[in-house]
């Protein structure tokens, strides 16, 4: 008999755990409901394992089964003292894995192939427990390369879980090079990257049709470059007297950059437009920017640069993570040559005077309807699923 569906001669479809991480921020759980939305038509049953389980949209898959470990993770700002806050933190990371395990250990006759998704870093004693259940393992890397220092403590154990791992899905090729994945290149699979709603984020007026208006959208952090970005500001509106500017999101520089551009309006008349972070609204943003800015230090692979792709919106962005997959420089966007406030504002200047630009967007646009639909998506994680799993048995229907 021939080889058909995932295992040897078999047609069913897989049975799939999905464990991830219980982060306190919001957005990891529409990336997980996004990731089950893929898996569900090349599945035969999902199980979720995590935390937070409720912000999981899972209402409209009725093979989807959520098992909840019963732990939300907290920022390290959030108790106090801070020393309380990290030995916390430390304790529940160990907590995460052992409920996370026990779960697998309860779920091992309802799965096939276990898949990491936002399960870094704290995933190491599942994947353990997942080898001894004679288990196949997949981890969707997306995260970066860090700088900060507790992120380098965490990665001393990334050679021992890329070594255990049976495959390695990259959200991005750019993390391959950046995360040192070559050494594991028998291993790697097709890049896990999602997908953007084509039905949400969309086009509704051309680049022609929009005001000379530059923003920024994203959590307001160091790393994500926000303080570059206002300080470019008053630079960039120098040189363009109709420049406006609009600035989407929230975060622990939140009171920072709402002081420094009051000033900057107050004080110099700039138009600088601020909105806290509403994803129903952030098509309308997106289509309101002639030019999006994001001088992030690291990241594995935005999803701001995919919504503004698929709206028509240029992009200037750091080369960092999986940026330089999608971005190259006048092509489908533009790459920061440094995120010096000097710089971003001279490549502002440059971009909005840039005669081309519409076919820039243009470029963009299509790249995303192309390559980043939910149909490409399911594509990519079927062939995903099949080259692990292709020497297993899997129940026949």
């Amino acid at each position: 008999m021939p080889k058909t569906g995932f295992g040897l001669y078999s047609r069913a479809k897989p049975r799939i755990a999905v464990v991830s991480f219980p982060w306190k921020s919001q957005s990891p759980y529409k990336f997980l409901s996004e990731l089950i939305s893929i898996l569900e038509p090349i599945s035969d049953t999902i199980v979720v394992i995590g935390g937070n389980t409720d912000r999981i949209d899972t209402a409209r898959s009725h093979k989807v089964v959520t098992r909840d470990i019963g732990i939300s993770m907290h920022y390290l700002g959030d108790l106090k003292p801070r020393y309380f806050s990290a030995v916390m933190w430390i304790f529940k990371w160990f907590m995460i894995q052992y409920r996370a395990s026990l779960e697998l250990i309860r779920a091992r006759p309802e799965i096939d192939v276990v898949v990491f998704y936002m399960a870094w870093p704290g995933y190491l004693l599942p994947l353990v427990v997942t080898k001894l259940l004679r288990k196949k393992s997949i981890e969707v890397v997306t995260r970066g390369k860090e700088t900060i220092t507790t992120s380098r403590i965490w990665r001393l154990q990334d050679p021992i879980l890329f070594t255990l791992l049976d495959g390695i899905s990259p959200e991005s090729k750019g993390l391959i090079k950046e995360l040192g994945l070559e050494k594991y290149r028998q291993k790697l699979l097709p890049e896990g990257a999602r997908f953007i709603d084509d039905r949400r984020y969309k086009k509704s007026k051309r680049l022609s049709e929009r005001a000379n208006v530059v923003g920024f959208v994203g959590r307001m952090t160091r790393e994500k470059g926000i303080i570059d970005f206002v300080h470019a500001i008053p630079l960039a509106a120098k040189e363009a007297s109709d420049l406006k500017f609009l600035i989407v999101g929230a975060g622990p520089l939140s009171d920072w950059v709402n002081e420094q551009c009051n000033h900057l309006n107050t004080e110099q008349g700039i138009e600088i437009t601020l909105t806290n972070w509403v994803e129903e609204g952030l098509t309308d943003y997106y289509n309101q920017l002639k030019l999006l800015v994001i001088p992030t230090y690291f990241d594995a692979f935005p999803t701001s640069v995919l919504e503004a792709m698929a709206c028509g919106t240029p992009i200037l962005a750091t080369p960092v993570g999986g940026i330089p997959d999608v971005i190259s420089d006048e092509g489908t966007g533009f790459l920061l040559e440094s995120t010096a406030p000097e710089c971003i504002a001279q490549q502002i200047t440059m971009i909005l005077n840039y005669r081309e630009l519409e076919r820039v967007a243009d470029n963009a646009e299509l790249l995303v309807k192309q390559k980043f639909t939910r149909d490409a998506a399911i594509e990519r994680y079927d062939k995903m699923l099949k080259e692990v799993l292709l020497d297993v048995q899997l129940p026949t229907v």
